[in-house]
């Protein structure tokens, strides 16, 4: 019962900084939004392999990672290590994530509201790795 009262006390003091008319849709949007530049940000720059169990592991931290976020609910990430070596043949034998080797997908509720937002590699944009907003409700 303790722990409640005192997250309903930090959400009180956050929820002041915030614009008093913000719908739980908008509100949402916003925290998916945090969590997709997080992933693309944060992550990018770690040296990896397309050794597939390496890989695995990267995408529960990085899904992890997300989850600890504030109205984050769920978060799955895959890694497509394009033209990299499942193993490596000399020590320098290693590439570097980026966000256009990411499929991302981030579950938020605020509120009533619920969003799911997506950051996905699209080749006719050049493989921008687009983030967008895939559902909303």
């Amino acid at each position: 019962m303790q722990r409640t009262c005192e997250a309903g006390r930090i959400e009180r003091i956050a929820e002041r900084f915030f614009a008093k008319d913000l719908t739980d849709r908008e509100r949402a949007a916003f925290e998916a939004g945090i969590a997709l530049g997080a992933v693309a940000h944060q992550f990018m720059g770690i040296p990896i392999t397309g050794n597939l169990q390496s890989l695995r592991r990267l995408e529960k931290v990085i899904e992890d990672a997300v989850k600890l976020q504030p109205y984050k609910k769920g978060a799955r990430v895959r890694i497509r290590p394009k033209g990299l070596s499942g193993r490596k043949h000399h020590q320098f034998d290693y590439g570097i994530l980026s966000p256009s080797m990411m499929e991302v997908e981030i579950y938020v509720r605020y509120g009533r509201a619920r969003v799911i937002a997506c950051m996905k590699s699209i080749k006719t944009l050049g493989n921008y790795p687009l983030m967008y907003i895939s559902d909303i409700a």
